[in-house]
C-alpha cells in the first residue's frame, strides 16, 4: 500500500487484506487522503491492539448507559461505536451544510404553509395530496402561531459508489441521534487517544448550545428573558431514554415526564416536589403524538389535548410541532427541490434519489415490472419500518408488497437502489466493509445551522439497510469545518 515508507518493503498493513468496491478508506488498494494519516496510526499499534479497543469502546458504552432498542427486542442493548472514525472532508462538508440548511428552510416553510393557506398547492407548486398523507393532522393547525414548526431537523445522507452525496430521507417529527452523536466524540478521544485529529476538526460539544439557543428561540414572544425550556420524556422505559438525559443534561435543562406537566388556563407548569411549580415556555417534544396523546398529567387527565390548547393560545411552543408527518412522508419527499424553488426561490444544492410514486399510474407499472430492483416503502413508514430492498427480498415478499402496493397504491414508493459507500468497521474477525449513512442536525429558529456532530450510522453484517432500529451500530464523524470549528448561515 502507498502509505509505508523507507527502504525495503513496508511493514503489513492492517488494510492489506481489506477489499470493497465503493468504499471511503481505501479505493484501488489505495488509501484515499483524508485517511492517510488515520491508517498510519493504526499501522502503528501493536498487534491486537485495535481488537482490545473495541472491547473498551463496548466496555465503555456498557458503563455510561449508552443504549438503544432494537425493533423487537424487549429490551435494550448497548448502542455499538466502531472505533475507526468516519472522515468528512471540510469541501465536502462545506457544500453538504448550505444544503441541509437549504432544504431545512424549505421543509419548515412547508410545514407553516400546509397548516395555514396553503399557497404552495393553492399556487399548483405542490400537488392537493399533500394536504391529505398520513402524517397530516388537523391537530397541526394548532401550531400556526409559531414562527417555525420543524427546529430539529434529522437528515439522512447517502453517498454513492462514485463519491456523490443524496438525502435519502427526511425527518422532522422525533428526529434522534444527536446525543449519540456528541458521545460518540467522548468515546473516542477516550479508546483511540492516539489517533491524529485533522486540522479544522468541528467541535462537536458545541451542539447541545445550539440546540438549547434553537429552543429558546422558539419561546412565545410574550416570554421576558431567558425561555424556561423541558425535555419530554417517555421515561426510563423508553428506547432513547439514554439521549433524552444526556440531551438535558448538556442543555442544562429539566427532563420532565407527562406526569409532572399541569395545564391550567392554557398555561403549562412543570411540578416538583416540595417545590413550587415552575411555568414551561418550550417543550422539548422527545416522544410520539400517539404516545403523548395516551399520556396523563399531574392531575391524571390526557395531557396532550391541553398541550394542543396550550400551544393554540400562544402560552408554550412544542419542539417540534405536531403534525410534522407531513414532511417525513417518502412521496412528499419528491417534491423537496419544487419546495426549494418555490419558497425559497433557489436552485436544489443536494441531490435526491430517483423516487416514484405508486399513486401515479404509470410510476405504479415501471415499480411493479421492477419490484426485484427497487427499494420499497411505505411513505409513513418510520424508522427503516416496511422497507423491502428488492434485490435482498425473497418471491414471497415480493409477491406480498405487489398485493399491498395494488391495494393501497396511495401508501408506497419506490427508490432506485443506491450502492451505499462503505467504511472499515472492526469485528472479531478483523476488518469488514460495512454500509454506512449519515444523519446530520440542523437547528431552526431565525436562522438554519447545522450541528458540528453528525452520526454515522453502520448497516447490520450483510444488510443495506442502515438504521439503529434495526440492529446497526455507529461511528465517530469527523466533520472537517476549517479554521471556524463549525458554520453558521
Amino acid at each position: 500500500m502507498p502509505h509505508g515508507s523507507g527502504l525495503g518493503s513496508p511493514p503489513p498493513s492492517l488494510f492489506d487484506a481489506y477489499r470493497s468496491s465503493s468504499d471511503e478508506v481505501v479505493q484501488d488498494g489505495t488509501v484515499t487522503a483524508p485517511y492517510l494519516e488515520v491508517v498510519q496510526a493504526l499501522d502503528s499499534l501493536e498487534p491486537g491492539t485495535l481488537a482490545r479497543r473495541r472491547l473498551a469502546a463496548e466496555s465503555y458504552q456498557r458503563s455510561h448507559g449508552v443504549e438503544f432498542r432494537v425493533t423487537g427486542d424487549t429490551a435494550p442493548r448497548t448502542f455499538p461505536v466502531d472505533p475507526i472514525p468516519r472522515v468528512v472532508a471540510e469541501a465536502e462538508w462545506s457544500t453538504l451544510s448550505r444544503g441541509l440548511e437549504q432544504r431545512a428552510r424549505a421543509l419548515d416553510a412547508l410545514l407553516c404553509d400546509v397548516y395555514g393557506e396553503q399557497a404552495a398547492i393553492r399556487d399548483g407548486a405542490l400537488p392537493r395530496w399533500v394536504a391529505e398523507v398520513p402524517g397530516y393532522s388537523l391537530v397541526g393547525s394548532a401550531f400556526r402561531g409559531q414562527p417555525h414548526r420543524a427546529q430539529v431537523c434529522g437528515m439522512d445522507l447517502v453517498r454513492d459508489a462514485g463519491g456523490t452525496w443524496q438525502v435519502l430521507e427526511d425527518n422532522v417529527r422525533v428526529p434522534s441521534g444527536l446525543a449519540y452523536a456528541i458521545h460518540n466524540r467522548r468515546m473516542i478521544d477516550a479508546v483511540m487517544p492516539e489517533l491524529p485529529r485533522p486540522r479544522g476538526l468541528c467541535d462537536a460539544s458545541r451542539s447541545a448550545a445550539m440546540l438549547r439557543s434553537a429552543l429558546g428561540a422558539s419561546a412565545p414572544s410574550r416570554v421576558p428573558g431567558e425561555a424556561r425550556v423541558v425535555l419530554l420524556s417517555e421515561g426510563p422505559g423508553g428506547s432513547a431514554w439514554f439521549e433524552h438525559s444526556m440531551l438535558a443534561s448538556e442543555m442544562d435543562v429539566d427532563i420532565v415526564l407527562a406526569r409532572e406537566l399541569l395545564v391550567e388556563v392554557d398555561c403549562v407548569y412543570q411540578l416538583r416536589q416540595g417545590a413550587p411549580r415552575l411555568p414551561v415556555d418550550v417543550i422539548y417534544l422527545r416522544m410520539s403524538e400517539s404516545e403523548l396523546s395516551g399520556a396523563a398529567g399531574a392531575d391524571g387527565l390526557p395531557l396532550g389535548p391541553r398541550l394542543v390548547a396550550a400551544a393554540r393560545a400562544g402560552r408554550v411552543a412544542v419542539a417540534n410541532a405536531l403534525g410534522n408527518g407531513v414532511a417525513d412522508d417518502k412521496a412528499v419527499y419528491s417534491y423537496v427541490p419544487a419546495m426549494i424553488q418555490y419558497y425559497l426561490g433557489e436552485k436544489p444544492i443536494l441531490g435526491t434519489v430517483p423516487t416514484y410514486l405508486c399513486r401515479q399510474e404509470d410510476h405504479r407499472r415501471h415499480v411493479l415490472a421492477r419490484l426485484g430492483e427497487l427499494v420499497l416503502k411505505p411513505v409513513d413508514g418510520y424508522g427503516g419500518s416496511g422497507v423491502v430492498v428488492g434485490s435482498m427480498a425473497s418471491e414471497e415478499e415480493l409477491d406480498a408488497v405487489r398485493g399491498q402496493i395494488l391495494a393501497h397504491p396511495a401508501s408506497w414508493i419506490a427508490q432506485e437502489i443506491v450502492q451505499l459507500s462503505t467504511h472499515p468497521n472492526m469485528s472479531e474477525r478483523g476488518l469488514e466493509a460495512r454500509h454506512v449513512d449519515l444523519r446530520a442536525f440542523v437547528l431552526v429558529s431565525d436562522v438554519a445551522a447545522v450541528a458540528p456532530a453528525a452520526l454515522t450510522r453502520v448497516a447490520p453484517e450483510g444488510s443495506m439497510i442502515v438504521n439503529s432500529s434495526r440492529g446497526g451500530g455507529s461511528k465517530d464523524t469527523w466533520l472537517v469545518c476549517g479554521s471556524s470549528g463549525g458554520r453558521r448561515s
